[in-house]
């Protein structure tokens, strides 16, 4: 009989489980290169409240030519940062704690450096989290902004 009862007891338990809300959470920022449909914008997106790490993505933008979302590294709880540059060549760079991606608006393509660049360019800001929500902050002294062609 108390066999039965904690078998219950487990059933109940998992029941009402499987009844909680475990939807995990999201938010987005977005650096507007020229216009809004010419953009680089990083997502953050949890599963599950549980999970200890954001999955990452960066979607680039030029429409009506392209817009591919690229899956970047986890990042783990915790503070977030991902600064944004812009290359002499005009592409931009993104690091993402210790990965580095580059990125351009030709044809929206991404591709992970293997070593760090030497020079990433200037520094146009970050993507970090103010007021409890995913925002990109501009430098300090960012560069003059023109429509790049990458």
């Amino acid at each position: 009989m108390k066999l039965a009862k904690n078998i219950l007891s487990a059933v109940g338990l998992a029941a009402l489980l499987t009844q909680l809300p475990a939807c995990g959470s999201s938010d987005a920022a977005s650096y507007v290169i020229s216009t809004p449909s010419h953009s680089l914008s990083l997502l953050r997106e949890k599963q599950f409240v549980w999970d200890s790490a954001w999955d990452v993505s960066l979607v680039t933008s030029n429409n009506p030519e392209c817009m591919r979302r690229h899956k970047l590294q986890p990042a783990p709880d915790g503070e977030f940062k991902a600064e944004l540059y812009r290359s002499l060549e005009g592409n931009y760079i993104l690091k993402q704690g210790n990965n580095w991606y580059v990125t351009e608006t030709r044809k929206c393509r991404l591709q992970q450096f293997k070593e760090p660049p030497r020079e990433p360019g200037n520094l146009l800001g970050s993507f970090e989290i103010k007021d409890d929500m995913l925002q990109f902050v501009p430098a300090a002294n960012p560069p003059a902004t023109t429509a790049p062609a990458g």
